[in-house]
Protein backbone atom coordinates (compact mmCIF):
# COMPACT_ATOMS: atom_id res chain seq x y z
CA UNK A 1 0.00 0.00 0.00
CA UNK A 2 1.40 3.27 -0.99
CA UNK A 3 1.40 6.10 1.26
CA UNK A 4 -0.73 8.55 0.27
CA UNK A 5 -0.43 12.56 1.26
CA UNK A 6 -3.38 13.75 0.25
CA UNK A 7 -5.14 11.42 2.33
CA UNK A 8 -2.26 11.42 5.61
CA UNK A 9 -2.66 15.69 5.59
CA UNK A 10 -6.83 14.61 5.73
CA UNK A 11 -6.57 12.78 8.44
CA UNK A 12 -4.24 14.92 10.52
CA UNK A 13 -6.79 17.79 9.30
CA UNK A 14 -9.24 15.38 11.06
CA UNK A 15 -7.52 14.71 14.07
CA UNK A 16 -6.92 18.91 14.52
CA UNK A 17 -11.13 19.22 14.45
CA UNK A 18 -11.89 16.64 16.78
CA UNK A 19 -9.80 18.31 19.25
CA UNK A 20 -10.68 21.38 18.62
CA UNK A 21 -14.44 20.50 18.67
CA UNK A 22 -13.42 18.78 22.42
CA UNK A 23 -11.80 21.92 23.70
CA UNK A 24 -14.36 24.15 22.73
CA UNK A 25 -17.32 21.57 23.86
CA UNK A 26 -15.11 21.09 27.07
CA UNK A 27 -14.60 25.31 27.57
CA UNK A 28 -18.81 25.50 26.75
CA UNK A 29 -19.87 22.67 29.16
CA UNK A 30 -17.80 24.68 32.23
CA UNK A 31 -20.40 27.84 31.49
CA UNK A 32 -23.63 27.74 34.05
CA UNK A 33 -24.75 31.14 31.79
CA UNK A 34 -24.45 28.60 28.43
CA UNK A 35 -26.56 26.22 30.19
CA UNK A 36 -28.77 28.68 31.18
CA UNK A 37 -29.34 30.26 28.19
CA UNK A 38 -29.68 27.16 26.41
CA UNK A 39 -32.59 25.82 29.15
CA UNK A 40 -34.46 29.47 28.00
CA UNK A 41 -34.29 28.24 24.42
CA UNK A 42 -35.35 24.52 24.95
CA UNK A 43 -38.24 25.81 27.14
CA UNK A 44 -39.20 27.88 23.75
CA UNK A 45 -38.92 24.72 21.50
CA UNK A 46 -35.66 25.71 20.44
CA UNK A 47 -32.96 23.17 19.71
CA UNK A 48 -29.12 24.89 19.27
CA UNK A 49 -26.28 23.23 17.04
CA UNK A 50 -23.08 24.42 16.68
CA UNK A 51 -20.65 23.21 13.25
CA UNK A 52 -17.23 24.18 13.46
CA UNK A 53 -16.19 23.91 9.85
CA UNK A 54 -13.12 24.30 7.87
CA UNK A 55 -11.29 26.11 4.42
CA UNK A 56 -8.49 25.43 3.35
CA UNK A 57 -6.29 27.99 1.72
CA UNK A 58 -6.05 27.89 -1.61
CA UNK A 59 -2.06 28.43 -1.48
CA UNK A 60 -1.27 26.72 1.64
CA UNK A 61 -0.37 27.80 4.75
CA UNK A 62 0.50 31.77 4.83
CA UNK A 63 4.01 31.22 6.24
CA UNK A 64 4.75 29.01 3.13
CA UNK A 65 4.29 32.40 0.69
CA UNK A 66 6.88 34.32 0.85
CA UNK A 67 5.15 38.00 0.32
CA UNK A 68 3.79 36.54 3.90
CA UNK A 69 6.91 36.48 5.18
CA UNK A 70 8.41 40.02 4.08
CA UNK A 71 5.37 42.05 5.08
CA UNK A 72 5.43 43.56 8.65
CA UNK A 73 3.28 41.92 10.86
CA UNK A 74 -0.18 43.94 11.17
CA UNK A 75 -1.28 45.60 14.52
CA UNK A 76 -3.58 44.02 16.61
CA UNK A 77 -7.28 45.36 16.25
CA UNK A 78 -8.48 47.91 17.43
CA UNK A 79 -12.33 47.40 19.24
CA UNK A 80 -14.63 48.38 21.87
CA UNK A 81 -17.58 46.38 23.60
CA UNK A 82 -20.52 48.59 24.27
CA UNK A 83 -23.28 47.91 26.66
CA UNK A 84 -25.13 46.24 23.88
CA UNK A 85 -22.42 44.02 23.21
CA UNK A 86 -21.69 43.06 26.63
CA UNK A 87 -25.57 42.37 27.13
CA UNK A 88 -25.61 39.82 24.44
CA UNK A 89 -22.03 37.92 24.79
CA UNK A 90 -23.27 37.73 28.20
CA UNK A 91 -26.52 35.98 27.37
CA UNK A 92 -24.41 33.40 25.54
CA UNK A 93 -22.28 32.57 28.13
CA UNK A 94 -19.29 34.81 27.28
CA UNK A 95 -18.19 37.03 30.01
CA UNK A 96 -15.17 39.18 28.60
CA UNK A 97 -14.81 40.90 32.01
CA UNK A 98 -14.47 37.75 33.89
CA UNK A 99 -10.91 36.55 34.51
CA UNK A 100 -9.47 33.30 32.86
CA UNK A 101 -9.06 30.45 35.66
CA UNK A 102 -5.75 28.34 34.72
CA UNK A 103 -6.65 24.99 33.80
CA UNK A 104 -5.05 22.21 35.95
CA UNK A 105 -2.23 20.14 33.88
CA UNK A 106 -3.45 17.39 32.74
Amino acid sequence: MRHDPVRAHEQRVQRLLEQFGESLLGAIAESPAVHRSLARLRRQGITVQLVVDWLREPDGPAASRPAAANRPPAPPPEFRIDAEDLAFLRSVGIDPTRRRRRRAAS
